[in-house]
């Protein structure tokens, strides 16, 4: 380092600091001298201008007050004091030495209050007025003028030898500073090699020509490097943050897919042990999921069926299984813990390329109740009809023959009798058929007008009338005077209706009734079908309306047959009509079925059919 130029800097600091000592010195007594004299000029003023003017001009003011006041302030600061008027014409003065009173105008505000200026002599020193209105006015209006003359900027006498001890003060702690900083700055010339080897360590070493300036530039490239090195680390850091970012991201939308999946997922790991379940095993096996993570097999699987096929891929066997050519297998099975449903379940294993590495398995449990039911109500469904078919053709069959040999007249008609009976009981079985196949298609769509239901009732119940009568029944109608009017199809309509009155003749009981009712109730026509037959149970209530669902009759000592379409068909043809059908039954004493339809106003001239 180059420490004399440090040296002369420390110099040169003291003498700047002594410098502004002594000028902050100078001032300070300038401004108490300038404070110091405005007190007196002030209160000089203020005394005199309260004397009677007789007082203050004894002896032409030499003898009188003004006299004493130039002996009390004759230490070389006090000018003059004087009465005059306002336009500056001297009644009586008195003055100190080489001074004299100027015969200057007041301003013209003097006669307002007490006041000061400056006053400037040319040449000579600068002097400081206070002037005031003489209380005494029996001479005129006069003012009391008082001069002083302005401080100098001087050095004061007295403190010389203090200024002399502070720059001797001054001088000494140079030396003292400067061996101190040689001492402390040796480190920072080691400091200053390391710096220029890591900045520039192609550069040959020259600390003993270096200085501060040297000091700073390498630190300055130095830290310029371990600022590009911190940025490059920070852009790493990003990059790794915002890469883990993205494969969280990914990670969640993965899970959050596999969750969402209709199905259930299990996966294994190569040991057998669940590594990941979805939120559907849970309904599905009746199993929390907490149970079966990171659990074997034999811990929580209570189906045999499922045990066996996950068991051929877990531990040795999965390793036989694999060196066998398996692939994926399946299971159907009902669960244990889980009432009234059936399961299918398909294990795959997770392998790498080729099959050289094994992740796990995968099992996708999926839910066939609905398609179990769907198949076993078809096979029903077709068994069914397959004997709705069969037992009237037989006992047409079996009338046909009769008729061919029998010459009896009475048994003619009964036989004739009974094969038109079996024969609309086919078309109801067939027709009902179609008509499910038209609205499972889509091609049923009804023509609504807005018609009265009066005669369409009525018609439903002389139909129903013989059927009922024929079985010991009682048909009722119960009509109000005037319905109002519905926007329907009166074929398919008749359909649901005849449908219903069909159902409740035949789950009626020997001597019951039925009683088919219609009433205005709001906006709505509400039109019911009521028996007093075996009724439904309350767990039949929720599916009485699917297809080819039919209600157990236990150990009833007559099968009423059915085929499981009427009710759906009817429901189907309401909600076209955009009504709602309503069941209200109680096992033994009977059903009722309510259909509820929007009323239509009638605009102006339209026709009712």
């Amino acid at each position: 380092m180059k420490l004399n130029r440090i040296g002369m800097i420390l110099i040169a600091c003291a003498l700047a600091a002594i410098t502004l000592v002594v000028t902050l010195l100078v001032v300070r007594q300038h401004d108490r001298q300038a404070a110091q004299i405005r007190i007196k000029g002030v209160g000089l003023v203020k005394s005199l201008s309260t004397v009677p003017m007789p007082v203050v001009t004894a002896n032409g003011g030499n003898g009188g007050i003004l006299g004493a006041l130039l002996a009390y302030h004759d230490n070389g600061d006090f000018a003059y004091a004087a009465i005059g008027s306002a336009d500056g014409r001297i009644l009586a003065e008195v003055a100190g030495r080489g001074s004299m009173t100027p015969a200057v105008a007041l301003p013209a505000s003097a006669a307002a209050g007490f006041g000061e200026r400056d006053l400037a002599q040319g040449g000579a020193p600068a002097l400081r007025e206070f002037y005031g209105p003489l209380a005494d006015r029996s001479s005129g209006q006069l003012f009391v003028r008082v001069g002083f003359y302005q401080p100098r900027y001087a050095l004061p006498a007295q403190d010389v030898s203090f200024l002399a001890l502070l720059a001797l003060a001054m001088f000494l702690v140079v030396p003292v500073v400067y061996l101190m900083l040689k001492r402390e700055m040796m480190p920072l010339a080691a400091l200053s090699d390391q710096l220029r080897s890591l900045a520039r360590p192609d550069k040959a070493d020259g600390a003993n020509d270096a200085d501060m300036r040297d000091l700073i530039a390498g630190m300055r490239g130095y830290l310029d490097q371990a600022g590009a090195r911190i940025a490059q680390l920070e852009q790493g850091a990003l990059n790794a943050t915002a890469d883990n970012r993205l494969l969280q991201y990914g990670s969640k939308k993965l899970h959050a897919a596999l969750q969402s999946l209709p199905d259930g997922l299990l996966m294994l790991d190569p040991g057998g042990e669940v590594s990941f379940a979805s939120g559907k095993i849970e309904p599905l096996l009746g199993i929390p999921r907490e149970r079966l993570l990171g659990q074997p097999l034999e811990s929580w699987c209570c189906d045999p069926a499922l045990r066996t096929l996950l068991g051929r891929y877990s531990g040795g066997l999965r390793d036989h299984a694999r060196a066998g050519g398996a692939a994926s297998g399946s299971v159907d099975f009902a669960p244990v813990n889980v009432e009234g449903r059936q399961l299918s379940a398909t294990a795959q294993p997770l392998s790498g390329g080729h099959g050289t590495m094994s992740f796990g398995t995968l099992v996708v449990l999926r839910d066939v109740t609905r398609e179990c039911l769907a198949r076993q109500a078809g096979n029903d469904f077709v068994a069914h009809v397959s004997h709705e078919l069969k037992s009237p053709l037989n006992v047409i069959g079996m009338y046909a023959e009769m008729l061919a040999d029998s010459d009896d007249e009475s048994l003619r008609v009964e036989s004739l009798n009974v094969i038109q009976d079996e024969i609309e009981r086919m078309n109801a079985l067939v027709g009902n058929l179609l008509n499910v196949s038209k609205l499972e298609t889509g091609s049923m769509s009804p023509e609504r007008n807005r018609v009265r239901l009066d005669d369409m009732l009525r018609d439903a119940y002389d139909q129903a009338l013989p059927r009922a009568e024929g079985k010991g029944l009682r048909v009722l109608l119960d009509l109000p005077r005037e319905l109002d009017a519905v926007a329907i199809d009166k074929d398919l309509f008749r359909i649901a209706l005849n449908n219903l009155l069909t159902n409740a003749i035949k789950y009626n009981r020997q001597g019951g009734s039925v009683t088919l009712a219609a009433r205005n109730e709001d906006n709505d026509i509400v039109i019911s079908v009521r028996d007093t037959g075996i009724g439904i149970a309350a767990a039949d209530q929720g599916r009485i309306f699917d297809k080819f669902y039919r209600v157990s009759e236990g150990d009833a000592p007559v099968k009423r047959g059915g085929h499981g379409l009427g009710l759906y068909l009817a429901a189907q043809i309401v909600e076209l009509h955009h009504g709602r059908i309503v069941l209200e039954s109680e096992p033994g004493v009977g059903s009722t079925f309510s259909i509820h339809l929007k009323t239509v106003p009638a605009p102006a001239g339209a026709a009712v059919l």
